[in-house]
């Protein structure tokens, strides 16, 4: 029997699903928040299909939060679209780069009033060390993505 672990991390965001949904699909946006505190994204790239492919590239080199050491100064994360329900579930599998590991994420957005609740499933990885890598990215990422939606509503 094959144990997974997963990441489930909420965050009520200062916008409204379709603005929340937009910063999750559109390149242009997703390099202004989409990678933990203190690394950037330059490049992304998005076909938003199902069966289509998502790609992210980050640099960490001047990042306090350091990624595994085989993993280099620029990480790549990549994956597949299996279900789109705009604006409301975003399905995509994740993996890295270099790494031998395809997990799912899943991105549900519930509207609450004015604001909007992200409920953020990742699953289907494979051990504890990946488990905590995981949630280790994904805490600052989603605080990047709040402080990128403040900053657009402002």
């Amino acid at each position: 029997m094959t144990t997974t672990h997963s990441v489930l991390q909420t965050r009520l965001l200062n916008a409204s699903p379709e603005d929340v949904w937009d910063a999750w699909i559109l390149p242009e946006l997703m390099k202004q928040w989409f990678c933990p505190l203190g690394m950037k994204a330059i490049e992304a790239e998005v076909d938003l299909v199902v069966g289509g492919t998502f790609r992210i590239i980050m640099d960490a080199s001047d990042a306090q939060m350091r990624p595994p050491p085989a993993m280099g100064n620029f990480l790549t994360a990549y994956g597949t679209y299996q279900r789109i329900e705009r604006p409301h579930e975003l399905v995509f599998s994740w993996a890295w780069e270099g790494r031998d590991e395809t997990s799912r994420v899943t991105v549900t957005l519930v509207p609450k009033g004015e604001k909007t609740l992200l409920v953020l499933e990742h699953d289907g990885l494979i051990d504890e060390a990946s488990r905590i890598f995981h949630e280790d990215g994904w805490t600052p990422t989603l605080e990047n993505l709040s402080q990128h939606l403040n900053a657009q509503q402002a």
